[in-house]
């Protein structure tokens, strides 16, 4: 990660959908953000259903990052999700926690770490890997 806010909230969002997988075999969509102070904050987002589709969850987040980048309350922002990918040099999906980043000043990443769960129940995890990611909280990338 180029920005020291991106690297902030990737630690942030993999220690905590590493600990829900670790207690639970899964984890629901959730985000964090960097409000203007540099504080970090893990965020939910509530559709009105118990287990409702990873999307909705998604869009909700989303929203309500959008809403908080608009207002000029935040500096980052992050969306964490449960996807399936190929890693480079192989030719399989895989397992992996994803973690859409963007950031005020335009940077945004997609950051994928592979794992699969072993017989014992331990999660196993592989290679991180990014991408460039999209603008979708802080529309038009900039400050």
């Amino acid at each position: 990660m180029a920005h020291p806010d991106l690297d902030e909230l990737l630690n942030a969002l993999y220690g905590a959908a590493r600990e829900m997988l670790a207690k639970h075999g899964e984890f629901f969509p959730f985000g964090a953000c960097t409000d203007v102070n540099g504080e970090v904050a893990l965020v939910g987002g509530h559709t009105g259903d118990e287990r409702p589709p990873s999307q909705e969850v998604i869009d909700v987040i989303t929203a309500g990052l959008k809403d908080r980048a608009g207002k000029g309350e935040i500096k980052a922002a992050g969306i964490c999700f449960d996807a399936s990918v190929i890693p480079p040099g192989e030719s399989r999906k895989v397992d992996a926690i994803c973690a859409r980043l963007e950031h005020s000043n335009g940077e945004s990443a997609l950051v994928f770490l592979p794992y699969r769960k072993s017989w014992f129940g331990r999660t196993k995890y592989g290679r991180l890997f990014a991408k460039q990611g999209g603008h979708d909280i802080f529309v038009g990338g900039s400050a």
